[in-house]
């Protein structure tokens, strides 16, 4: 009877541990801590949405963002963490990796882009989810991960991606890397396959700050104003030079921009996060 006692409360606590982490490693990126939130019962109509944290790479806030929508839309949400010991700076997390500070070209298995297929394989096996719709999120550093992660994985499986307020842009302009196209071996083939897939890029419209929010920024700050004023303004810059891009190579685009009616600056949890939440529990149907 004991024995049958502590089994039962093993299988209760599985069943009601839908917070947690575990941890990921590739061939050449080891030990990521991935956060994750299930619904209480994952089932046929469950999904997957892969979350890029911001600049302070705090995956266990971004997680606790999402946990009352992953439980309401049936949503499986996972926030791998890149801490800024092992994946310091813009270049290694923001960038993806793809050159480094000194601007040396990475191998593909090193870009942090390359993490993102297995994660996602991994996660729709560990957690038994049955369709292979999936979206990514990110806000401020992590939306800057995902719109190049686009650019540059146009063969990626996603259904939708979806980028919040970023600080600047990979923009369609000849402008060097990694604010234009000038050497950023993305070509006008992976554009078009890009732009064949469903991303969304999602403004804030009180994220109208006109100050730096770091030293790097500082530092570069004539390069990111030169995109715009402010992250409103600049996410309106790029989406109308991506739509010029479009027409010049004659390409459909799936693309979308939408302006969210926010009132507390760059802030993500009650502004963004819902919206997001909502797109996604549609799209990944």
């Amino acid at each position: 009877m004991k024995k049958l006692l502590f089994l039962f409360a093993i299988f209760t606590f599985v069943l009601s541990a839908d917070e947690d982490t575990f941890n990921f490693s590739t061939d050449s990126i080891e030990d990521i801590s991935v956060f994750y939130v299930t619904p209480k019962i994952i089932n046929k109509d469950t999904r997957l949405v892969v979350v890029m944290h911001g600049r302070k790479r705090n995956g266990e806030e971004y997680r606790d963002q999402w946990i009352d929508h992953a439980k309401e839309l049936n949503l499986v949400v996972v926030v791998p963490e890149f801490s800024e010991a092992t994946f310091p700076g813009v270049h290694s997390y923001n960038y993806g990796n793809v050159f480094n500070a000194e601007g040396q070209k990475q191998p593909k298995e090193s870009r942090l882009f390359s993490i993102m297929e297995p994660l996602v394989k991994e996660s729709l096996k560990k957690f038994k989810i049955r369709s292979d719709h999936w979206g990514i999120y990110g806000h401020g550093a992590g939306a800057h991960f995902v719109h190049r992660y686009v650019l540059y994985n146009p063969q990626s499986s996603h259904t939708l991606a979806i980028a919040a307020n970023l600080g600047w842009y990979l923009t369609m302009t000849d402008k060097k890397w990694p604010f234009g196209l000038k050497n950023s071996d993305i070509t006008d083939a992976m554009l078009k396959d890009s732009f064949d897939r469903y991303f969304l890029l999602m403004l804030g419209m009180s994220d109208v700050s006109t100050k730096p929010n770091t030293e790097y920024v500082a530092s570069i700050f004539d390069k990111v104003t030169d995109q715009g004023k402010h992250r409103l303004e600049r996410g309106r810059n790029f989406f109308n030079g991506v739509l010029k891009k479009s027409n010049e190579l004659d390409t459909f685009l799936k693309w979308g921009l939408v302006e969210v009616p926010t009132k507390d600056g760059h802030s993500n949890t009650k502004q963004m996060v819902p919206f997001a939440a909502e797109l996604f529990y549609e799209r990944l149907k």
